[in-house]
Protein backbone atom coordinates (compact mmCIF):
# COMPACT_ATOMS: atom_id res chain seq x y z
CA UNK A 1 0.00 0.00 0.00
CA UNK A 2 2.81 2.43 0.92
CA UNK A 3 4.49 1.70 -2.42
CA UNK A 4 1.30 2.66 -4.30
CA UNK A 5 0.96 5.88 -2.30
CA UNK A 6 4.59 6.81 -2.90
CA UNK A 7 4.19 6.11 -6.62
CA UNK A 8 1.08 8.29 -6.76
CA UNK A 9 2.84 11.16 -4.97
CA UNK A 10 5.75 10.85 -7.39
CA UNK A 11 3.39 11.18 -10.35
CA UNK A 12 1.76 14.25 -8.79
CA UNK A 13 5.20 15.78 -8.27
CA UNK A 14 6.37 15.06 -11.80
CA UNK A 15 3.25 16.17 -13.63
CA UNK A 16 2.14 19.08 -11.48
CA UNK A 17 1.82 22.25 -13.63
CA UNK A 18 3.83 24.25 -11.13
CA UNK A 19 7.01 22.45 -12.19
CA UNK A 20 6.36 23.06 -15.88
CA UNK A 21 5.98 26.81 -15.50
CA UNK A 22 8.02 28.67 -18.08
CA UNK A 23 7.83 31.86 -16.02
CA UNK A 24 9.48 30.56 -12.84
CA UNK A 25 11.93 27.74 -13.44
CA UNK A 26 14.19 25.85 -11.08
CA UNK A 27 17.16 27.56 -12.75
CA UNK A 28 15.69 30.95 -11.82
CA UNK A 29 15.26 29.85 -8.20
CA UNK A 30 18.85 28.67 -7.97
CA UNK A 31 20.24 31.76 -9.72
CA UNK A 32 18.20 34.02 -7.44
CA UNK A 33 19.60 32.28 -4.39
CA UNK A 34 23.17 32.75 -5.65
CA UNK A 35 22.65 36.43 -6.45
CA UNK A 36 20.26 37.64 -3.73
CA UNK A 37 20.15 34.92 -1.07
CA UNK A 38 17.82 32.20 0.15
CA UNK A 39 14.90 34.55 0.82
CA UNK A 40 14.85 35.50 -2.88
CA UNK A 41 14.67 31.82 -3.83
CA UNK A 42 11.80 31.39 -1.38
CA UNK A 43 9.91 34.29 -2.97
CA UNK A 44 10.14 32.68 -6.41
CA UNK A 45 9.05 29.33 -5.00
CA UNK A 46 6.09 31.05 -3.35
CA UNK A 47 5.02 32.51 -6.69
CA UNK A 48 4.99 29.00 -8.14
CA UNK A 49 3.07 27.38 -5.31
CA UNK A 50 0.84 30.16 -3.95
CA UNK A 51 0.05 31.87 -7.24
CA UNK A 52 0.75 29.81 -10.36
CA UNK A 53 -0.34 26.44 -8.95
CA UNK A 54 -3.08 27.33 -6.46
CA UNK A 55 -4.76 29.90 -8.73
CA UNK A 56 -4.57 28.02 -12.03
CA UNK A 57 -8.27 27.06 -11.93
CA UNK A 58 -9.55 30.15 -10.10
CA UNK A 59 -11.82 32.82 -11.58
CA UNK A 60 -10.27 35.86 -13.22
CA UNK A 61 -11.36 38.07 -10.32
CA UNK A 62 -9.73 35.83 -7.74
CA UNK A 63 -6.52 35.75 -9.78
CA UNK A 64 -6.54 39.55 -10.01
CA UNK A 65 -7.17 40.04 -6.29
CA UNK A 66 -4.66 37.51 -4.98
CA UNK A 67 -1.86 38.53 -7.36
CA UNK A 68 -2.49 42.23 -6.70
CA UNK A 69 -2.35 41.72 -2.92
CA UNK A 70 0.71 39.45 -3.06
CA UNK A 71 2.78 41.77 -5.25
CA UNK A 72 1.77 44.88 -3.29
CA UNK A 73 3.56 43.53 -0.22
CA UNK A 74 6.89 44.10 -1.97
CA UNK A 75 8.64 47.25 -0.78
CA UNK A 76 8.45 50.45 -2.79
CA UNK A 77 11.78 52.02 -3.77
CA UNK A 78 12.59 54.46 -6.54
CA UNK A 79 14.65 53.54 -9.57
CA UNK A 80 17.29 55.96 -8.34
CA UNK A 81 17.74 53.97 -5.13
CA UNK A 82 17.58 50.52 -6.71
CA UNK A 83 19.19 50.97 -10.14
CA UNK A 84 20.80 54.43 -10.00
CA UNK A 85 18.62 55.42 -12.98
CA UNK A 86 15.76 57.88 -13.26
CA UNK A 87 13.44 55.54 -15.18
CA UNK A 88 14.07 51.80 -15.46
CA UNK A 89 11.63 49.01 -16.27
CA UNK A 90 12.75 46.04 -14.18
CA UNK A 91 11.92 42.49 -15.13
CA UNK A 92 9.73 40.40 -12.88
CA UNK A 93 12.91 38.55 -11.88
CA UNK A 94 14.82 41.68 -10.85
CA UNK A 95 11.83 43.03 -8.92
CA UNK A 96 11.17 39.80 -7.03
CA UNK A 97 14.86 39.14 -6.49
CA UNK A 98 15.59 42.58 -5.07
CA UNK A 99 12.22 42.65 -3.24
CA UNK A 100 11.83 46.33 -4.12
CA UNK A 101 10.83 48.58 -6.99
CA UNK A 102 8.63 51.42 -8.22
CA UNK A 103 5.18 51.62 -9.79
CA UNK A 104 6.28 50.31 -13.22
CA UNK A 105 7.84 47.28 -11.56
CA UNK A 106 4.63 46.38 -9.70
CA UNK A 107 2.71 46.73 -12.96
CA UNK A 108 5.15 44.56 -14.91
CA UNK A 109 5.21 41.79 -12.28
CA UNK A 110 1.41 41.64 -12.03
CA UNK A 111 1.09 41.60 -15.81
CA UNK A 112 3.43 38.67 -16.41
CA UNK A 113 2.07 36.58 -13.54
CA UNK A 114 -1.55 37.13 -14.61
CA UNK A 115 -0.67 36.33 -18.23
CA UNK A 116 1.00 33.10 -17.05
CA UNK A 117 -2.22 32.31 -15.18
CA UNK A 118 -4.18 32.49 -18.42
CA UNK A 119 -5.62 36.00 -18.22
CA UNK A 120 -6.11 37.30 -21.76
CA UNK A 121 -3.29 39.84 -22.31
CA UNK A 122 -5.66 41.92 -24.46
CA UNK A 123 -7.53 42.70 -21.23
CA UNK A 124 -4.38 43.91 -19.45
CA UNK A 125 -2.99 47.39 -20.05
CA UNK A 126 -0.05 49.31 -18.65
CA UNK A 127 -1.77 52.56 -17.77
CA UNK A 128 -0.13 55.94 -17.26
CA UNK A 129 -2.21 58.13 -14.97
CA UNK A 130 -2.06 61.34 -12.99
CA UNK A 131 -3.37 61.00 -9.46
CA UNK A 132 -3.83 63.44 -6.63
CA UNK A 133 -2.09 62.59 -3.36
CA UNK A 134 -3.65 63.24 0.03
CA UNK A 135 -1.73 66.49 0.20
CA UNK A 136 -3.25 67.54 -3.12
CA UNK A 137 -0.10 67.07 -5.19
CA UNK A 138 -0.56 65.72 -8.72
CA UNK A 139 1.75 62.77 -9.37
CA UNK A 140 2.57 60.76 -12.51
CA UNK A 141 2.01 57.07 -11.89
CA UNK A 142 1.59 53.70 -13.61
CA UNK A 143 -1.00 51.04 -12.77
CA UNK A 144 -2.20 47.83 -14.41
CA UNK A 145 -5.71 48.04 -15.84
CA UNK A 146 -7.99 45.07 -16.45
CA UNK A 147 -10.69 45.54 -19.07
CA UNK A 148 -13.84 43.71 -18.00
CA UNK A 149 -15.05 43.85 -21.60
CA UNK A 150 -12.87 43.98 -24.75
CA UNK A 151 -13.78 47.58 -25.62
CA UNK A 152 -15.04 49.34 -22.49
CA UNK A 153 -17.28 52.35 -23.10
CA UNK A 154 -17.36 53.38 -19.47
CA UNK A 155 -14.78 53.59 -16.68
CA UNK A 156 -16.95 51.18 -14.69
CA UNK A 157 -15.57 48.42 -16.90
CA UNK A 158 -11.91 49.27 -16.23
CA UNK A 159 -10.48 47.78 -13.03
CA UNK A 160 -7.37 49.35 -11.51
CA UNK A 161 -4.59 47.27 -9.93
CA UNK A 162 -2.49 49.81 -8.04
CA UNK A 163 0.41 49.47 -5.61
CA UNK A 164 -0.96 52.54 -3.77
CA UNK A 165 -4.33 50.92 -3.10
CA UNK A 166 -4.82 47.31 -2.05
CA UNK A 167 -8.42 47.28 -3.31
CA UNK A 168 -9.12 46.58 -6.96
CA UNK A 169 -11.70 49.20 -7.89
CA UNK A 170 -13.32 50.35 -11.13
CA UNK A 171 -11.69 53.50 -12.47
CA UNK A 172 -15.04 55.23 -11.91
CA UNK A 173 -14.59 54.79 -8.14
CA UNK A 174 -11.01 56.10 -8.05
CA UNK A 175 -11.73 59.76 -7.41
CA UNK A 176 -8.02 60.36 -6.81
CA UNK A 177 -7.25 59.63 -10.47
CA UNK A 178 -7.20 63.01 -12.19
CA UNK A 179 -6.37 61.81 -15.68
CA UNK A 180 -5.64 58.68 -17.69
CA UNK A 181 -2.75 59.67 -19.94
CA UNK A 182 -2.58 56.52 -22.07
CA UNK A 183 -2.85 52.73 -22.06
CA UNK A 184 -0.25 50.50 -23.68
CA UNK A 185 0.45 46.82 -24.18
CA UNK A 186 3.40 45.80 -26.30
CA UNK A 187 2.12 42.23 -26.55
CA UNK A 188 -1.02 43.36 -28.38
CA UNK A 189 -0.02 46.68 -29.92
CA UNK A 190 2.92 48.88 -30.99
CA UNK A 191 6.09 48.28 -29.01
CA UNK A 192 7.99 51.21 -27.55
CA UNK A 193 11.74 51.02 -26.99
CA UNK A 194 11.11 50.38 -23.29
CA UNK A 195 8.71 47.54 -24.08
CA UNK A 196 11.14 45.95 -26.55
CA UNK A 197 13.92 46.10 -23.99
CA UNK A 198 11.65 44.68 -21.27
CA UNK A 199 10.54 41.88 -23.57
CA UNK A 200 14.14 40.98 -24.41
CA UNK A 201 15.14 41.06 -20.73
CA UNK A 202 12.14 38.89 -19.76
CA UNK A 203 12.99 36.33 -22.44
CA UNK A 204 16.50 35.93 -21.08
CA UNK A 205 15.10 36.02 -17.52
CA UNK A 206 17.29 38.89 -16.42
CA UNK A 207 17.97 38.82 -12.68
Amino acid sequence: MKTVVHFFLLLVFLYSPVFSSELITREIEESAEKKYGKFAKNRFMAIKTKLLLELKDASDMKKLNVVNTWINFIKYKSDKKVYSQSDYWATLYEFIGKDAGDCEDYTIAKYYILKELGINPRRLKFTYIIYKSRSGKKISHMVLSYLKVPKPKTTKDILILDNNNRLILPASQRKDIVKVVKMINGDTGPKSKKWKKLEANMKRKKL
